[in-house]
């Protein structure tokens, strides 16, 4: 069934948008947002910046470039590496890295809720 145009019109926003935004935090020029979260959160999860790299779709070097990128503009580690050896190599978030992670992700999941609350109230 083709909608007449301007049909849409006739509905509340409420049915018929979701509403979305996108957050980070700032400092030093560099960016802490979804992609160095869901970075760092793959690290923790897997030990590996080559595998988490994989699964975010970008190089190792990408990956490395961005994690020292901000290791050096905030001043802080984020992720300890061991080389290769008889045990294989690794990396894990150091406790700072780790409570960033936490904390970015509880912001933004009271975030998300604090903007469907407002757009239920704005859009009513």
């Amino acid at each position: 069934m083709k909608k007449e145009p301007g049909e849409f019109l006739n509905k509340p926003p409420l049915e018929l948008f979701e509403p979305g935004c996108k957050v980070w935090l700032e400092r030093g020029g560099t960016n802490f947002g979804d992609g160095l979260y869901y970075l760092l959160t793959y690290v923790q999860e897997y030990g590996s910046i080559s595998r988490s790299a994989r699964e975010m779709g970008m190089s190792y070097r990408a990956a490395w470039g961005k994690i020292k990128r901000a290791e050096k503009n905030w001043g802080i580690q984020l992720v300890a590496t061991q080389v290769g050896g008889d045990t294989g190599g690794g990396a894990s978030l150091t406790e700072v890295g780790q409570k960033l992670v936490v904390s970015f992700g509880n912001f933004r999941t009271e975030m998300e809720r604090a903007v469907k609350r407002i757009f239920k109230e704005s859009f009513h």
